[in-house]
């Protein structure tokens, strides 16, 4: 053998050495993302909101693949130093361009550790309303009550107030009725307070209230409120109004159309 034949062994063996190296840390990275996401879903077993996992998701593997990028450049003998002095120059330049890009990135991480909202909670917050599926980086994704997909930018959601209907374990529902002018009140809150008291889900502590709520133009309102369950709220909200009309009917209590008076003076 030669002496340029062994140089060439040589490199082509330092090479395939290095490719080697290359290859390995490639499936490394990938046994790393598997068991991580092993962890995550054990992790939703106990407790962990199923919403974080697209974002932690993203976070975990898009770090792998800068750094598995920079060790296979460190391997094949590039100067990572300087490259990562350009990187970083160059991210300042694509920060600026991008500062919506990264201000959801920084928003999807807040909204990650403060959790104002939680998988599978339904939420209202400007425009937006629906109930929760995921947080990944650049966006929170939606399902809306008639079941429409929505994708709202995480900054959006960051930025304004957030009603969530879900978080509380109670919530107190209101419900009002118009009666007429000639029927009586007492007859019509007793009706009110029966419906609620055979009303299970009804919780008594905090007490239900009963009472006028204001004297229409064709009507007085009557109204009760009663605290629930969150979760038994849609449904009471529901039926009791028709089984509250249901008993009006029966006890001859009227729930008069909107109507005008007209005087003609002559």
């Amino acid at each position: 053998m030669n002496l340029h034949s062994l140089i060439d062994f040589v490199l082509d063996y330092y090479l395939l050495e290095r490719l080697g190296i290359i290859l390995a840390l490639l499936i490394l990275s990938q046994i790393i993302m598997a068991l991580f996401r092993r962890f995550l879903r054990r992790a939703e077993k106990r407790g962990l909101d199923s919403a974080a996992l697209p974002l932690l998701t993203s976070l975990v593997k898009y770090s792998l693949y800068v750094l598995v990028l920079l060790l296979a450049l460190n391997v094949l003998g590039v100067n990572t130093a300087g490259l990562i002095a350009m990187i970083g120059a160059a991210s300042l330049a694509i920060g600026l361009a991008l500062k919506d890009t990264l201000s959801n990135i920084a928003s999807g991480l807040l909204l990650l550790c403060l959790r104002p909202f939680r998988a599978s909670d339904y939420i209202e917050c400007g425009n937006i309303k629906g109930t929760i599926v995921g947080i990944s980086l650049f966006n929170t994704t939606l399902k809306t009550l008639d079941g429409l997909y929505v994708s709202a930018p995480n900054s959006g959601l960051w930025g304004a107030p957030i009603v969530n209907f879900s978080r509380n374990p109670m919530r107190r529902l209101e419900v009002g009725f118009g009666i007429s002018y000639s029927a009586s009140v007492e007859k019509a809150t007793a009706i009110l307070k029966e419906v609620v008291e055979n009303e299970p889900r009804f919780l008594k502590d905090p007490e239900p209230q009963y009472f006028v709520a204001s004297l229409d133009d064709s009507s007085v309102g009557v109204t009760f409120r009663a605290w629930v369950n969150t979760k038994d709220y849609a449904d009471l909200s529901r039926e009791c109004k028709a089984v509250v009309k249901q008993k009006f009917d029966e006890a001859g209590i009227e729930i008069p159309f909107p109507q005008c008076v007209v005087h003609l003076n002559k």
